[in-house]
């Protein structure tokens, strides 16, 4: 039995559903990486928070000794 051959416009017809599959599937991992980068940050946020509470610090008091610690060499 031959075999018929698809049209171009069939041919780019599948190949857009199957991009827009895989564009979905990017969207969607994408939205998830960014996900996971927030709860990374908030969590390094609340450690922070807890690290200048713990020494009584304030922001800029943190700031001032980071700062002053730039200025000298390792």
């Amino acid at each position: 039995m031959a075999r018929r051959t698809k049209s171009y416009e069939e041919q780019l017809g599948v190949l857009d559903e199957q991009i827009a599959r895989v564009q979905g599937k990017l969207d969607s991992l994408l939205r998830q990486k960014d996900e996971v980068i927030a709860r990374k940050q908030e969590q390094e946020l609340k450690e922070l928070y807890r690290l200048l509470q713990e020494h009584n610090l304030t922001v800029r008091e943190a700031s001032h000794i980071i700062n002053a610690q730039g200025g000298q060499s390792t």
